[in-house]
């Protein structure tokens, strides 16, 4: 049975070379990996970059290659990360933790169905992978600790857990996320989908918010976008019933560990006379408070629990905080990995 790796363990996992090195250079390149690592545990994937690159140029190994993904996704480079774990997984089909990582960030990115197609057929095939894959379509959490990205910025400690995803408004100096999941918690953290970590504390009561089921958090250090990330837009007008729409939520894990969100694809409902707006699919591995996106990767609104366990959409016309954030009229169609790249900066872990 393969299993999934998590960062830590990937990075120390045995390196598999094309040729043996000889002692002294395989030390070389193991100096190079740590560099790598201390820089991926700083937030600083542009750092890691030589070092990875000339241990590379050493050998052609999967421990080399792992990091250099990790450095793709630190960096928000998801689409990158994802043709490079597709060569990984090919080019080392004797390390299954190169495998179960592609199919792992396919099935996130809004290829669950592909990804277990593949599995059934018998491609690929991996139990843990295939367990967490199950995963995705409950409301539980999810039964082992899936791969995550490098942990970098605050400790967040052991015994806390996610218990809502949130928004990121305001170069990352601010958060929307649901009020219960604040209501009573002494300590809180926000974790974005890059993997940096940082102290939240709620800001003074909006009455407006509150009666939406929703509180701005102050965040601080800022958890601001990294690199060239792609600006928050709108919608310009409520999305109607009928309509495709993505949802983009951390995953319920029972661990203080960073993961991944998960983007899944569905259908908006019907709006009821309070203005919230039904959702197309189960609410499954998400965690609520997420961002629900368009099919040209515009925000259309944040899903809220309902009744029943049922989740809703609450528009963004409807929320003063995100009358701020831009709306674009264009509505040129992009694929679910464009979603999840240009999302990642704006998610995250709210934990407690």
């Amino acid at each position: 049975m393969a299993t999934l790796l998590a960062p830590s363990a990937a990075s120390a996992a045995p390196a598999h070379h094309d040729d043996a090195l000889p002692p002294a250079q395989e030390a070389a390149r193991q100096r190079h990996l740590d560099v790598a690592r201390v820089a991926l545990s700083r937030g600083e994937p542009d750092a890691a970059l030589v070092p990875l690159e000339s241990a590379a140029g050493m050998s052609h190994a999967a421990d080399t290659e792992m990091l250099q993904l990790q450095m793709q996704l630190q960096g928000g480079h998801i689409r990158q990360a994802l043709a490079f774990a597709a060569h990984s997984a090919a080019a080392h089909r004797d390390e299954p933790a190169a495998r179960a990582l592609h199919l792992w960030l396919l099935a996130l990115s809004g290829q669950a169905d592909y990804v277990q197609r593949r599995l059934t057929r018998g491609e690929a095939a991996d139990d843990a992978l295939a367990l967490l894959l199950d995963g995705l379509s409950s409301s539980m959490p999810l039964p082992s600790q899936p791969p995550g990205p490098w942990p970098h910025g605050m400790d967040v400690p052991a015994a806390s857990r996610p218990v809502a995803t949130g928004l990121l408004l305001d170069a990352g100096r601010l958060a929307l996320v649901p009020a219960d999941a604040v209501s009573g918690a002494e300590a809180l953290w926000l974790r974005n989908g890059l993997g940096r970590a940082s102290r939240a504390r709620p800001l003074a009561a909006d009455a407006a918010l509150a009666e939406l089921g929703l509180v701005l958090l102050s965040v601080e250090p800022p958890l601001a976008p990294v690199g060239a990330a792609v600006p928050l837009n709108r919608v310009p007008l409520p999305a109607f019933a009928g309509s495709p729409a993505s949802r983009l939520g951390m995953l319920r894990i029972d661990s203080a560990a960073p993961a991944w969100p998960v983007l899944q694809l569905g259908f908006l409902g019907r709006v009821d006379r309070s203005g919230a707006q039904a959702l197309g699919w189960p609410a499954g591995a998400a965690l609520s408070g997420g961002p629900v996106f368009d099919t040209a990767g515009r925000l259309v609104g944040l899903t809220l629990p309902g009744k029943n366990g049922a989740e809703r959409l609450l528009p963004a016309s409807a929320i003063a905080p995100l009358q701020g954030v831009p709306a674009r009229t264009d509505a040129r169609p992009v694929t679910p990995d464009e979603v999840y790249e240009a999302a990642l900066p704006y998610v995250a872990q709210l934990l407690r």
